[in-house]
């Protein structure tokens, strides 16, 4: 893991632990017998509801599906289980996003699906002052997003507020919102904390969390809020979503999102190896974060 990913999962278990009144997130695989390899097909009889990650879990760019995934998903949903689609995409809203998860082969419905950026609306909500504008920097479709909140994209806003949705910022639009988010008052919202992302080809690249937080620093430590996995929030409007009792399993592709928001949940998690966490790098990677999933699960 690149020792810059490393301090903002860091940073994010820091958050999360103050929002617990400064205990570590209860999780039974923080440290012990190293977690079991399994297939799905083992796991059919132990959970009620199966949440998933989308992009590097399920898919990935454009049409490209996982080898084995929808095996995972078609087995579940003929069993009757619960299936939600838990995602940090802040691109379009749920209605969208489970819409190109079913035009991929996982017929999600917007009512199985719980994104980061769904979540703005009720933050802003909760503001005595809510922005009317923001500074946007993410894909065209994203201000889909926040146009349900009442937020127009602009290019200088009122109140001194960026929002970040992916990392597709230039140069200049780098500059520019380091600038407004210099100015008193300034507040950062990051709608997609990922940090680092796969490719298909197994690559691995920093996106919109690690550019978000480049800002943060060199914008000198604004009011910073974050959106989607790991941070309490998602898991609470999961669990809403969710028959009462239902005995939880959480899979994806990342050590300080999936695994760590799944503790922070009091879910059990499956990580995919080999995604975001490259196989070679899984131990240490476990080791810097002082996490493990409840299994390994193999395609």
């Amino acid at each position: 893991m690149d020792p810059f990913e490393t301090s903002i999962y860091k940073r994010y278990q820091s958050i999360v632990e103050s929002f617990l009144g400064g205990r570590p997130a209860a999780c039974a695989h923080r440290a012990g017998a190293e977690p079991r390899r399994v297939r799905m097909a083992e796991l059919l009889d132990r959970y009620d509801a199966f949440c998933f990650d989308g992009y590097g879990t399920l898919y990935n760019r454009g049409d490209f599906v996982y080898p084995g995934a929808l095996e995972w998903f078609r087995a579940l949903r003929a069993a009757g289980k619960q299936l939600r689609l838990v995602t940090n995409a802040a691109s379009n809203t749920d209605d969208v996003l489970a819409a190109e998860a079913d035009a991929r082969g996982f017929d999600f419905v917007e009512t199985e699906t719980v994104s980061s950026g769904s979540l703005l609306k009720d933050f802003v909500k909760r503001l005595p002052d809510a922005p009317r504008d923001t500074y946007y920097i993410g894909r065209a479709t994203g201000v889909n997003v926040l146009a349900e909140c009442g937020i127009a994209a602009v290019e200088n806003p009122v109140s001194p507020v960026v929002a970040v949705s992916s990392s597709t910022a230039t140069d200049e639009m780098y500059a520019h919102a380091v600038e407004i988010l210099r100015r008193p008052g300034a507040v950062l919202l990051v709608l997609n904390s990922d940090a680092w992302a796969p490719n298909i080809d197994g690559t691995r690249k920093p996106v919109s969390g690690a550019l978000a937080e480049r800002m943060r620093l060199d914008a000198g430590d604004p009011a910073t809020y974050y959106f989607g996995k790991p941070f309490p929030a998602i898991w609470d409007r999961v669990r809403e979503s969710l028959p009462a009792g239902a005995r939880v399993l959480m899979v994806g592709d990342t050590l300080g999102t999936d695994v760590y928001g799944a503790a922070v949940a009091g879910f059990d998690s499956a990580l995919v190896v080999g995604r975001n966490v490259p196989a070679a790098a899984l131990a240490a990677d476990e080791i810097a974060l002082g996490i493990r999933p409840t299994y390994y699960l193999e395609p």
